[in-house]
């Protein structure tokens, strides 16, 4: 049996409660959202140490919106009429097993979706600068970019695809449908392109 703290430090500026406990939905409906894995705990503290803390160190503090996601919160998440999750593609499920002790997420590694704080209420954050600079300096697995004042999705993997995604909200269904893609340089090329 092992044996996390949930309140320990997952990196220099997390703990793992900041990438557990993050975004309503589990507090709402008053889940544990634990992981069970072990595997899931490291992956956790990958990201944060390999991507959230250089984030926070390059433009201050960022408000994590969507973290850790066990297979419980995401039977609830699904309930909603545009949940917005996929659990079998997006890593925010991590290491955790499904009721026939399957993987859930064969992708591995932990996502999660983020925001920076603004210190000007009259200046809007450009998270598609954030975005660029992730491309530009960062080693990660996928990046979903959907608006330039949207949170971004990020994660951090076993197969390090410098991938990014554009998504763009269909204005009559609210549903989130890929737009632009890319990998590597061209990852960064697409991030420049985007005009939303």
């Amino acid at each position: 049996m092992f044996s996390y703290n949930i309140n320990g430090k997952a990196s220099r500026h997390f703990t793992y409660a900041d990438l557990i406990h993050c975004g309503a939905t589990a507090l709402e409906h008053q889940i544990e959202n634990l992981p069970l894995q072990p595997d899931t705990w490291r992956a956790l503290s990958l990201l944060a140490t390999k991507l959230l803390d250089p984030i926070v160190d390059h433009f201050g503090p960022i408000a994590l919106t969507y973290g850790f996601c066990s297979p419980e919160l995401a039977r609830k998440i699904a309930k909603n009429r545009n949940p917005h999750i996929a659990p079998k593609l997006d890593q925010h499920c991590s290491h955790e097993l499904n009721q026939n002790q399957l993987l859930i997420c064969d992708r591995l590694g932990a996502a999660c979706d983020f925001t920076l704080i603004s210190n000007n209420e009259n200046k809007p954050i450009d998270m598609q600068q954030v975005a660029l600079w992730v491309c530009e300096n960062l080693q990660f697995d996928r990046l979903y970019y959907y608006g330039k004042h949207r949170p971004i999705h990020i994660s951090i993997g076993p197969q390090m695809n410098q991938f990014i995604q554009t998504m763009k909200t269909n204005p009559d269904t609210g549903h989130r449908v890929p737009s632009k893609k890319g990998r590597g340089l061209t990852a960064i090329s697409v991030i420049k392109q985007v005009d939303y």
